[in-house]
């Protein structure tokens, strides 16, 4: 399995390293340049000084505070070289300290002048310049021009004292790389487990939720605001899963609670059947029979309302006429109407609309069986159908309804729901709503119910907005 801490750690550890160990080679290259052209920055003061009393006089090059310049190029002091070359390549002047040897500057020397490192007697390492200049002519200020009187001057120093430097720089370096190392390989993991921690206690929360805890909720306000929208969302779906547990414990108490009274029934009649055999009735089988088919409607109306919900009713949409489907629902509840006082109001204009007719019927069905039943007796039943945007259409069925709140509309399609005041015995199950709702999904249309007031409607609205 992959882990998200392993990959970051991974990640950030390179990308410091990285960074740093690019960082601090940049610094020790850049320390390592300055302390070389420190030293370079020597050498070229020296050759100024040099150049400035070099002096012309009568052909012959000399140099100005002779005594001051041996001390300082002594053999005594051999730490510092310098050689001088007439223009056509022959010396005229080197310090003691040579001790007869030569420079020998490389032949791309110029007026801006070359660096080099070479190899100084008493096989010493060193770094020396050469450069081009014009002595002065004894009794001038400043020498003829022309090449003629240039001279080639070449300064060196031994690089004991850079070789140490740059030795140390490279013992720090080294030091400090490791223990920078060092720290990034125990400072990113803390770091990082660190900042993962609420993370973690997220997992040690949500852990502890289980199907019967379900009522836990993940506490948002101590989360980072990165965290906070999933755990939100985490809490929606905990609440969703309540519900959805709490509606399947809900299902199978109202089952048993469906087939208990056909099952004692069933049960008291075969008992009285083989304890008084000869007294046997005909309304026995009567009774049988419609324990029977009371049991085969629920089950029927189960088996359809799990395979709606399973997606698997198919629609074949047709375009048909609303209007019409509406007359041929109502035509079997006409006389049932009737006879509890109910009043019918239609309003019906030509509306077609893409259906799937048998679907559709069961819909119709559904919805006339339960405003017949539960209108009060006297009270009226509307229905109409429109036209809706693009090539929809809608259906509005509205009933008088008495004890009916706001607070019912929510569990009108839950699964065996009744409103205790409107049951009427057996002939409905509290599946009807469910299925006539499972049945619109399916056939790509919605089902809605709302409540409005003085007098009290109930509205059941079927509509495709397609």
């Amino acid at each position: 399995m992959k882990s998200i801490r392993r990959r970051l750690t991974r990640e950030l550890l390179l990308v410091a390293l990285v960074l740093l160990g690019g960082g601090w080679v940049a610094f020790f290259l850049a320390a390592r340049t300055e302390l070389i052209e420190q030293f370079d920055a020597t050498l070229r003061a020296r050759a100024l000084t040099l150049t400035t009393l070099a002096v012309r006089e009568g052909g012959h090059l000399r140099l100005e505070a002779a005594d001051r310049l041996g001390r300082d190029f002594s053999l005594a002091r051999p730490r510092d070289f310098f050689e001088i070359w007439d223009a056509g390549g022959a010396p005229v002047l080197r310090s003691d300290s040579l001790e007869g040897a030569d420079l020998h500057p490389p032949a791309s020397s110029s007026n801006r002048g070359v660096i080099w490192d070479l190899e100084l007697p008493r096989g010493r390492g060193g770094r020396a310049l050469a450069v081009y200049f014009q002595p002065r002519i004894e009794g001038e200020r400043t020498g003829p021009a022309g090449d003629g009187g240039r001279a080639l001057l070449a300064v060196a120093g031994t690089r004991e004292g850079l070789d140490e430097a740059l030795t140390e720089l490279q013992a720090i370096a080294a030091a400090g790389g490791i223990l920078l190392l060092a720290a990034i390989l125990w400072g990113v993991p803390r770091v990082l487990r660190r900042g993962l921690r609420p993370l973690d206690d997220l997992a040690r929360q949500v852990s502890g939720i289980g199907a019967d805890s379900l009522a836990l909720r993940v506490d948002v306000a101590g989360l980072p605001a990165e965290l906070r929208p999933i755990a939100g969302r985490l809490n929606e779906l905990l609440a969703r899963l309540e519900a959805s547990f709490e509606r399947e414990r809900r299902f199978s108490a109202d089952l048993a609670h469906e087939l208990r009274t056909p099952i004692a029934e069933l049960r008291s009649l075969a008992e009285c059947a083989l304890k008084w055999p000869d007294a046997r009735e005909p309304s026995t089988d009567r009774d049988v029979l419609a324990s029977a088919r009371h049991m085969e409607m629920l089950v029927t109306q189960l088996l359809a309302l799990a395979r709606g919900e399973q997606g698997q009713v198919q629609a074949r949409l047709v375009k048909s006429r609303l209007d019409e489907a509406v007359r041929e629902a109502w035509a079997p509840f006409a006389a049932r109407a009737s006879a509890r006082s109910l009043q019918l109001g239609l309003e019906l204009p030509p509306v077609s609309a893409a259906v799937d007719p048998f679907i559709l019927r069961s819909i119709l069905n559904n919805l006339f069986d339960n405003a017949v039943d539960y209108t009060p007796a006297g009270g009226d039943i509307r229905v109409s159908v429109e036209a809706a945007a693009g090539n929809g259409a809608r259906l509005r069925l509205a009933n008088t309804v008495d004890a009916f709140e706001v607070a019912d509309l929510p569990l009108l399609f839950d699964r065996f729901w009744r409103k205790e005041a409107a049951r009427s015995g057996q002939q409905h199950l509290g599946l009807g709503l469910p299925l006539a709702r499972t049945y619109a999904l399916a056939m790509g249309w919605s089902l809605s119910a709302a409540l409005e007031p003085a007098p009290s409607r109930l509205v059941f609205t079927l509509e495709n907005s397609r």
